[in-house]
């Protein structure tokens, strides 16, 4: 894959997302840590926590979330911000119940007011 490490990221996810079932996450999963390539992927819990705290609009579909967390984050926190983002939406903020109160994003989210 050393082809797919010498692109531009843009060429490189216009490629992976050629094939079949490679959507916007599949290739920013690869690009950022197969390639360690600034790319933001956003799954489910990204997304969700994302909304609640207010990094991204509420009516923003998946897609357009990509780029838009792209341009949120400085590309060099990409990975871990990702990474974190994912923990604090298994562990805090779940879909169903979150643990408002725990939550060390308490202060910057407006959920916790729309849930009382």
């Amino acid at each position: 894959m050393q082809f797919l490490a010498d692109m531009p990221v843009e060429e490189a996810r216009n490629w992976l997302t050629k094939f079949n079932g490679v959507g916007p996450k599949t290739a920013a999963i690869v690009l950022c840590f197969s390639l360690g390539k600034p790319a933001f992927p956003v799954d489910t819990h990204v997304y969700r926590v994302t909304g609640r705290i207010g990094l991204r609009p509420e009516k923003m579909t998946v897609e357009q979330a990509h780029p838009h967390l792209e341009a949120v984050f400085p590309p060099e926190t990409y990975y871990a911000a990702h990474l974190n983002l994912i923990r604090l939406g298994r562990e805090i903020c779940n879909a169903r119940k979150p643990l408002c109160p725990k939550c060390p994003a308490r202060k910057l989210c407006d959920y916790k007011d729309k849930t009382k």
